[in-house]
């Protein structure tokens, strides 16, 4: 006689409980995808902050240490024309112009340096220790990395002709320099006066003096979309600084310009990012206070 054991007659299982299975697991993975979206985020306005916070540490550090700025920053501007090659925003750029590169350039407007005519800011930057900076190359593919195109020195003739770039009135409520770097930089509006500065950004990419002294790398800005990425757009950080330009008139609270020249100083460290994500420059303050709406909002 045939003995049938019941209990064993299939180990696996049927294709419905299969199928049941892999739906419900479809289902878990949806309702964790806003939850993995949101910590990504998160990290990334967290590692922008603590980049943010370890610059203006750095650049304290070693401004304290050696008594001036560090030199060899990025100028913020096409070094040279764009030719054929160039790609993206980088086609057609013009020489002199504020770099195709940045994620936002509408932040920044150029201004020429002359030997002769500009002295007052040629000689804030290099008693300041930013007497050379290098320019960027809009032919480059890679907008962060390995833009260098060309070393440019203030305290030569070669200044004549030499372009930086300061802030321009697009502050996002529309009425001064002033406003702008209030709300990048924190502090009031009164604190700057752009009738006897200029506060000119330079970015602290892989050339400049303070790597390898009081920071090992030069670290990058994560924005929010991945097509403005360290490729797209220049990912550096950027450091303001105020120049001296005027040892005659008065700021718009009647208080006179220094009668002398002074050293051009450090007021910290932004980043430039897409329109969409800020419409100003973004500093701590304004990426903490983001870093929390989007903690908010997820």
């Amino acid at each position: 006689m045939k003995h049938y054991n019941n209990m064993a007659r299939q180990a696996g299982m049927t294709l419905i409980e299969l199928t049941v299975v892999l739906l419900i697991l479809i289902g878990l993975a949806g309702l964790l995808v806003p939850y993995v979206g949101s910590f990504t985020q998160t990290t990334h306005d967290s590692t922008n902050s603590n980049n943010l916070v370890q610059l203006n540490n750095a650049m304290g550090k070693y401004v304290s240490e050696k008594n001036h700025l560090p030199p060899h920053a990025d100028l913020l501007t096409n070094g040279a024309a764009a030719t054929a090659v160039a790609t993206g925003t980088c086609a057609g750029a013009t020489a002199g112009a504020i770099y195709c590169g940045l994620a936002n350039p509408a932040l920044f407007a150029p201004v020429s340096y002359v030997a002769g005519t500009d002295d007052i800011a040629i000689n804030s930057l290099v008693a300041s220790g930013i007497n050379m900076a290098v320019a960027n190359n809009p032919d480059t593919e890679n907008k962060t990395f390995g833009t260098s195109t060309g070393m440019y020195m203030l305290n030569t003739p070669a200044a004549a002709g030499w372009a930086t770039a300061v802030f321009a009135n697009v502050a996002t409520d529309g009425t001064s320099i002033e406003s702008h770097l209030a709300k990048a930089l924190g502090r009031d509006p009164m604190v700057y006066n752009s009738t006897c500065y200029d506060y000119i950004g330079v970015g602290l990419g892989d050339n400049n003096e303070l790597i390898q002294s009081t920071m090992a790398a030069a670290p990058v800005f994560f924005p929010q979309d991945a097509k403005f990425g360290p490729t797209q757009a220049y990912a550096h950080y950027i450091a303001i600084v105020q120049v001296d330009k005027a040892n005659t008139g008065a700021n718009m609270m009647g208080q006179a310009c220094s009668p002398v020249t002074e050293k051009a100083k450090f007021l910290g460290v932004v980043a430039n990012v897409p329109a969409a994500e800020s419409a100003t420059l973004v500093g701590v303050n304004s990426l903490l206070a983001q870093g929390w709406a989007n903690r908010a909002a997820n």
